[in-house]
């Protein structure tokens, strides 16, 4: 019987022939932590009693929920985790201003390659689904990888969904995303890796994979994977740490579903509060005021996101009730928005830039929201709280749907402005 990606990578990693259902001690071949929880995992070890860590050089740490701190307490911070990360011996350290986003970052600096398996502290490891990689969050058992070298999984069953039809003007990769998270029924998903694949794939780029690969885990999906092809590989080439191939899944491997979704249908998609799931039509939450606005996060933070954006932007203002933030993903994204106008652009409409990184979808740090308030972004989560207080309202969209609605004062459908 063939094997799915999934049960490839996982084979390869635990030594042997595995199938859905087998738990393993998978090896990884990288293992990935964040600047806000590195204190926590010492600590854990700590209690434990181990004094190192098993293949440190395997370990990347970068600082980017909070890169630049804006308390006391958040040098503290950033001070500890500059002396754990050279007391564990950990090489592959990306302080603030080095890298960027966690989960976007590895990928331009080659360290994440097709077929290759990455076990994480944080949930949206997945975006390295979009070079063919297996990222598989392990969250606090992060300190059991980190002390022994691995910790155990179940092998997941595969949902293939084969992508057909091209976008309409005025949508995205993140409304096919979002319109995924409905389709897609929960019990289907939990606990299975989102496989894409069809014969639009080719049409999309890096960004719009990150994006795929990112939102299946809001309703249970264990990870999310694109099937590599020739563009990952030409992307690829002058960056990459290590061999590089194509992996596939079998012409007889076994799907838990295999699902065709046409992108050509869409109409632009709105996750209305309180749940990433909780997805309509433009239609119908369309002329809410808003009053916060934000692009960015591991889910939209690539040039292409970028540019859709600033495509709405250009040569137009802010709405003078609306306060808005780009967060661009990593260093070298900030580099070429600034090389191609980008940044102007947002500049001229009233917008603010931040620090590479999370950005406000990290929750409470930058660009709150005042009590009662609304906001329309591009973070990964909706529910109460997220940006402040309890009482704020949060939307998720497409880059071009928030800069239209920035420019508003309310959800807008951005085709009005294409």
């Amino acid at each position: 019987m063939g094997q799915t990606i999934t049960e490839k990578i996982l084979s390869r990693a635990a030594g042997r022939p595995v199938s859905v259902g087998d738990t393993i001690y998978p090896e990884p071949d990288l293992v990935t932590c964040h600047d806000w929880y590195v204190v926590n995992f010492d600590k854990a070890l700590k209690d434990l009693g181990v004094s190192q860590i098993r293949n440190p050089e395997k370990v990347l740490i970068s600082t980017d929920h909070e890169p630049v701190a804006l308390s006391l307490r958040a040098s503290e911070r950033q001070k500890a985790v500059r002396e754990i990360v050279q007391r564990y011996g950990i090489e592959n350290f990306y302080d603030a201003g080095r890298g960027g986003h966690g989960h976007v970052f590895p990928i331009e600096l080659g360290y994440v390659r097709p077929g290759m398996l990455v076990l994480a502290y944080d949930t949206h490891v997945t975006n390295y689904g979009a070079v063919g990689c297996l990222g598989i969050a392990m969250v606090t058992e992060i300190s059991e990888v980190l002390a022994c070298g691995s910790a155990w999984i179940r092998v997941p069953p595969t949902v293939r969904v084969n992508l057909h039809g091209r976008l309409r003007p005025g949508t995205s990769m993140r409304d096919v995303a979002q319109r995924l998270t409905v389709d897609l029924p929960a019990d289907l998903v939990d606990y299975s890796v989102v496989e894409y694949g069809g014969p639009a794939l080719k049409d999309i780029g890096i960004g719009g994979r990150m994006t795929l690969c990112n939102t299946p885990l809001e309703i249970g999906a264990k990870s999310a994977i694109a099937e590599p092809d020739a563009q990952i590989l030409g992307m690829l080439a002058a960056r990459a740490r290590g061999p590089l191939a194509l992996i596939a899944s079998d012409a007889d491997a076994q799907f838990k579903a295999v699902i065709d979704f046409d992108m050509g249908s869409l109409e632009p998609q709105v996750a209305a509060p309180p749940r990433p799931d909780n997805v309509v039509g433009i239609s119908a939450v369309a002329g809410t005021a808003i009053q916060h606005a934000f692009i960015g996060s591991c889910a939209n933070c690539s040039l292409e996101d970028l540019r859709d954006a600033a495509r709405v932007l250009r040569g137009r203002k802010l709405s003078p009730a609306v306060r808005m933030i780009i967060t661009p993903g990593t260093q070298e994204i900030a580099a070429k928005a600034y090389a191609e106008g980008l940044m102007q652009v947002f500049s001229d409409a009233g917008a603010m830039t931040t620090q590479p990184g999370c950005g406000p979808c990290a929750g409470g740090v930058i660009g709150t929201l005042g009590p009662g308030e609304t906001s329309i972004n591009t973070g990964t989560r909706n529910d109460a709280g997220r940006l402040g207080p309890h009482d704020g309202q949060i939307y998720l969209a497409s880059p071009m749907t928030v800069a239209a609605s920035a420019i508003v004062g309310e959800i807008t459908d951005p085709r009005e402005f294409l």
